[in-house]
């Protein structure tokens, strides 16, 4: 009796870790962009259209703020996080990939073309909207305007994305990702010069 007793709780206890682990693989991250990347020998290559709609998905799910389908959805290009002013030309196609992704999703979108600073420094070090920007968002009567910023590391490219509310420059939706530093995504951040954000 005690030896079945003893195997029984073995196998509960089996059954335990398996349930376990299965929750615990259920909770992952389903944001990571795991499936946008594909191996390729030593250096890795990215589906950067696949990351790029992916992190769409992601700011309108947990946006703080229900977006308007029938309101203007403004998109600038990503700038380098150490020269606000400074684009490139992964900043740009992320951009235009985000900006096909919200009008896949029945957005109506605008592109922000905007020589200067559209990301400011407040006081306390984090971007806001430029004054200018703002007043451009009005006129257009846009609810929301898209905007990041990346960073380029030895092997990874880091990218900050967020939906502010135009009125006020509110961070309703923000998501963070980090692109392989492949050959691909290094060819596309030479910077351009002619460029408008």
């Amino acid at each position: 009796m005690r030896y079945f007793l003893s195997q029984s709780r073995l196998a509960l206890s089996f059954v335990l870790v398996c349930c376990m682990a299965g929750l615990i693989s259920g909770c992952a991250d389903r944001y990571t962009n795991d499936a946008a990347f594909l191996s390729g020998g030593s250096s890795e290559a990215v589906d950067l259209v696949a990351a790029s709609h992916q992190v769409v998905d992601r700011l309108v799910g947990s946006s703080q703020q229900i977006l308007d389908q029938s309101k203007p959805i403004m998109v600038a290009s990503l700038v380098n996080v150490n020269d606000l002013e400074q684009s490139s030309v992964l900043g740009r196609i992320v951009s235009e990939q985000v900006r096909s992704r919200f009008t896949q999703l029945g957005y109506t979108t605008k592109e922000l073309r905007y020589r200067g600073n559209i990301m400011v420094r407040a006081g306390s070090g984090e971007l806001v909207l430029s004054r200018d920007v703002k007043n451009l968002s009005d006129a257009q009567q846009a609810q929301a305007v898209v905007a990041g910023v990346y960073a380029v590391a030895e092997t990874k490219v880091y990218v900050t994305l967020r939906v502010l509310r135009a009125e006020d420059g509110t961070v309703i939706s923000s998501a963070d990702y980090a692109l392989p530093k492949g050959e691909d995504v290094t060819s596309l951040l030479g910077h351009d010069p002619l460029s408008i954000y």
